[in-house]
């Protein structure tokens, strides 16, 4: 796994810089910085290096390569972010809270993590953390596949809701429907809505990542005790 963003390169006067993968890559995420929402195409990079398209596949033998690369890059900091002397409950919400971070930061990339039926192996690599600090904590077997999925979907599942729609642009859009729904759920929804207002992405992710961490640890000190049920195929 890399461990940081791509160094950048600057274009002097005279010829246009040597094409290289640092150079490449580096452009992919000024154009994530530029544009944090915009789709990343490969027409788009190799505008941002002066170069056709084809170009760039000296470098990169496929596009799932240059995308996974251009993941890894995004994604290559989380292992650094845990703190490795923090107990496993302090290195779950660093997990969480770091990769939810950077997912948000570049929104495109989320499409990355899974395309075409392939699980981008950059992902992969940030997730196989997360397994470790489960293991440290004592799971192992059925209980680590389900806490792993747990997380990982956790996390991800609200990433990409935030990344669609803020958490205060998903309570005003709420709060502004009120009027169409019928007298008995409006009266529900109503009973949430001066404390809806009072939340913000930060916190309510605060909240799940506690509410997590509390699970897990429920799920840890059972686990030495019962024998889990082996997960059912299919589901």
């Amino acid at each position: 796994m890399r461990r940081g963003p791509a160094k950048r390169t600057t274009r002097g006067p005279g010829r246009p810089a040597r094409l290289s993968r640092e150079r490449i890559l580096g452009a992919a995420l000024a154009l994530l910085e530029r544009a944090p929402e915009e789709p990343l195409t490969v027409a788009a990079i190799a505008a941002e290096v002066d170069a056709v398209p084809a170009a760039l596949y000296r470098h990169f033998a496929s596009l799932d390569e240059l995308l996974d690369a251009v993941l890894g890059e995004v994604l290559g900091s989380v292992e650094l972010e845990i703190r490795r002397r923090a107990p496993w409950p302090g290195q779950v919400r660093d997990w969480m809270t770091s990769v939810r971070s950077h997912l948000l930061r570049y929104p495109a990339v989320l499409p990355l993590l899974g395309r075409r039926g392939r699980t981008s192996p950059a992902w992969l690599d940030v997730a196989s953390v997360l397994i470790g600090i489960l293991e440290r904590a004592g799971l192992a077997g059925a209980d680590l596949a389900r806490a792993y999925l747990w997380v990982l979907e956790t996390t991800c599942g609200i990433a990409m809701q935030e990344a669609s729609l803020s958490l205060p642009e998903q309570i005003a859009s709420a709060r502004a429907s009120l009027a169409e729904m019928g007298p008995e759920p409006r009266a529900r929804m109503a009973k949430l809505g001066s404390h809806l207002t009072r939340l913000d992405g930060d916190t309510f992710f605060a909240f799940v990542a506690d509410r997590t961490v509390e699970g897990l640890a429920e799920l840890v000190g059972a686990a030495p005790r019962t024998r889990s049920r082996p997960l059912r195929q299919g589901r």
